[in-house]
C-alpha cells in the first residue's frame, strides 16, 4: 500500500503517517510512505491511482481550517476514511554555535509561523521567513550554517539534522494540534462512520443557508465544524465545509443525504469516518 503525504522526514505529516502505520500492523499490510513537495501532487496522485491512501492537514487548532488543503479536496472523488490529531510542539533551532539573541532570521512553513505570533512579537527584531516546510527549513539553516539564522521545526527534525535546541514550545498555544484527513479515492462500497465530512453549495437565495441548518437539527445532528469557502470564478459567493457528529441520529445516513441534496445546489460527500478522542491530544 502506497500512502503519500506532503514533507520529508521529521515533518509533522510524516509522524502523522507513521501513526497511521502502526494502526494497521494488526492487518499485516505493508505500507510505503511517499513524501512530496505539494499537496496538489499528492492529490493528484490519488486520483490517477498511483498512491492508494493520503495523509493531509486539514486543521489547526490554533489557525483554523487549512484552506489550501481542503480547497483542493472540493469536486474530487475523494473520501476521508479516518482522522488523526498530531500535537505541534515547535521549537526553534539553530547551528552549532548560535544564540538566541543573535538571531535575525526565522525560516518556517507558513502555517508554523503564524502559529507563533507571540513569540515573534516578544523578539521584534527577529525577521520571519517563509519556506516550504518546517522540516525543510531544519535541513536549510544546517546547510546555511549560519549562527544568525533558525529554524522553526519539530523536534524530531532538529535532532534528525543535528540542530541546537534555542528555544523550546515556540507555538502560542500550548495544545497547539493538527488534525489530518486518510483519504481513499472513492470506491463503491458503503461507507461507515459517526462523522460526516460535507461540501455545499447553496442556492443563491434568501435563507438558503439557514434551511440547510435546519435539516441538521432536524435530524438530530452535531454540527461540529462549518467554514466558508469562497467559489473559484464566482466572485462574493461561498461554498461550506462541514462537518456533523450523525451518532444521535435515528434515521439512515442515506436520506439525511437525500435530504441535503434537497436543499443544496451542490453537495459533495467528502468523508465518514469515526472521531477518535481528542482528550489524549491535547494534554498540555
Amino acid at each position: 500500500m502506497r500512502i503519500g503525504y506532503q514533507g520529508v522526514a521529521g515533518s509533522y505529516s510524516e509522524a502523522t503517517l507513521q501513526d497511521y502505520i502502526k494502526t494497521l500492523e494488526d492487518t499485516k499490510t505493508e505500507s510505503v510512505p511517499v513524501p512530496y513537495g505539494d499537496f496538489k501532487s499528492v492529490v493528484n496522485d490519488l486520483l490517477d491511482d498511483k498512491l492508494d491512501l493520503i495523509v493531509v492537514p486539514v486543521e489547526n487548532s490554533t489557525t483554523g481550517i487549512i484552506a489550501r488543503v481542503t480547497d483542493l479536496l472540493r469536486y474530487k472523488p475523494v473520501m476521508a476514511i479516518s482522522e488523526a490529531y498530531q500535537p505541534v510542539r515547535h521549537t526553534l533551532w539553530g547551528v552549532e554555535g548560535s544564540r538566541l539573541e543573535d538571531i535575525q532570521m526565522v525560516y518556517s512553513h507558513p502555517e508554523a509561523l503564524s502559529q507563533c505570533q507571540v513569540f515573534f512579537n516578544s523578539y521584534p527584531l527577529i525577521e520571519s521567513k517563509v519556506y516550504e516546510d518546517t522540516a525543510k527549513a531544519a535541513s536549510y539553516i544546517q546547510t546555511l550554517n549560519r549562527p544568525d539564522t533558525a529554524a522553526i521545526a519539530s523536534p524530531r527534525a532538529g535532532e534528525l539534522h543535528h540542530l541546537v535546541p534555542l528555544m523550546e514550545n515556540v507555538q502560542d498555544e500550548s495544545t497547539n494540534t493538527t488534525r489530518f484527513y486518510v483519504i481513499e479515492k472513492i470506491q463503491e462500497k458503503e461507507y461507515t462512520g459517526s462523522c460526516l465530512s460535507l461540501y455545499v453549495e447553496t442556492r443563491h437565495e434568501s435563507g438558503a443557508l439557514s434551511k440547510l441548518l435546519q435539516v441538521f437539527d432536524i435530524f438530530n445532528c452535531n454540527l461540529q465544524n462549518l467554514s466558508a469557502r469562497p467559489i473559484e470564478n464566482q466572485p462574493f459567493t461561498y461554498g461550506f465545509f462541514i462537518e456533523v457528529s450523525i451518532k444521535e441520529m435515528s434515521s439512515p445516513v442515506n436520506i439525511l443525504i437525500q435530504t441535503l441534496d434537497q436543499v443544496s445546489e451542490y453537495l459533495q460527500i467528502m468523508g465518514q469516518f469515526d472521531q477518535v478522542s481528542k482528550s489524549i491530544y491535547l494534554e498540555v
